[in-house]
């Protein structure tokens, strides 16, 4: 299995350090997207990845950082990477119900004109541009993706929709944490589940403070050391200096590669 992070950046990371945290992951289909924040084409074309090549998009929840597919689409309907003319190229935007529907109605307004290959304007831009799949489990090229919640934005009869990942090609399981705050209760069934599982999960590294909705340095400090070292840090955007990452597995980085 290989894993690309594009970004390993939070939400307001600044573009000339990291890049959000998105990351490609290979299948016999293709590259596949997880998430798609607004610095993810600019990411693609640094690492030479054709928006034209991608399989499908998956997201984890509705931030700007993670779900902005708009100039990905745009960019594969019209880009000139094939033959030096527009592809017209449907992007798939696959996730749970929760996700891919309001996604929908939100896309609908930047999508709904469009120019078609004949060069005729048209309304129905979300139909013809966009394949939405609404699913909680899929196959993509050998990968299998399953979504399961966590706690992102909760509290006070408020609990956005937000997911993590399990991804599994038949050798390697992979999970990824997507935004939430601690939850060791998840963690410990991805360990438990399998043992060799690697986990891929959100930290922060600025003091926890009121109203949080990510997870910070000192709770996962809190984990065990044989599972801390099955875990790989992302969505931190810079790791400060002085910090000492073991047992950790480390950090990603923008355009690091893993390959398990």
């Amino acid at each position: 299995m290989k894993i690309t992070f594009l970004g390993s950046g939070g939400a307001f990371t600044d573009y000339r350090v990291n890049y959000h945290n998105n990351a490609l992951i290979e299948t016999a289909e293709g590259p596949v997207l997880l998430d798609c924040g607004t610095t993810a084409c600019q990411s693609m074309r640094e690492l030479g990845v054709r928006r034209t090549d991608l399989r499908a998009v998956l997201f984890t929840h509705l931030h700007a950082d993670h779900a902005s597919p708009e100039q990905l689409i745009w960019e594969r309907v019209y880009s000139v990477e094939d033959a030096g003319r527009p592809a017209f190229l449907p992007t798939e935007l696959i996730g749970p119900a929760a996700l891919i529907e309001p996604l929908g109605r939100a896309l609908h307004p930047f999508l709904d004109e469009y120019t078609d290959a004949q060069g005729v304007y048209r309304h129905g831009g979300l139909a013809a541009l966009v394949r939405p799949r609404v699913t909680e489990e899929v196959e993509i090229g050998g990968v299998r993706f399953r979504w399961f919640r966590v706690p992102h934005v909760t509290g006070d009869g408020v609990d956005k929709a937000a997911f993590g990942l399990c991804i599994d090609d038949g050798q390697q399981r992979l999970y990824w944490s997507g935004d939430t705050t601690f939850a060791p209760a998840w963690i410990n069934r991805a360990a438990s589940e399998s043992a060799t599982a690697r986990i891929f999960h959100e930290c922060l590294f600025y003091p926890r403070f009121g109203g949080t909705v990510h997870t910070h340095w000192a709770e996962l400090q809190t984990l065990p050391a044989e599972l801390a070292g099955r875990v790989t840090l992302m969505h931190h955007t810079q790791v400060p200096e002085g910090i000492e990452l073991e047992p950790f597995a480390g950090a990603a980085a923008r355009h690091q590669v893993f390959t398990f």
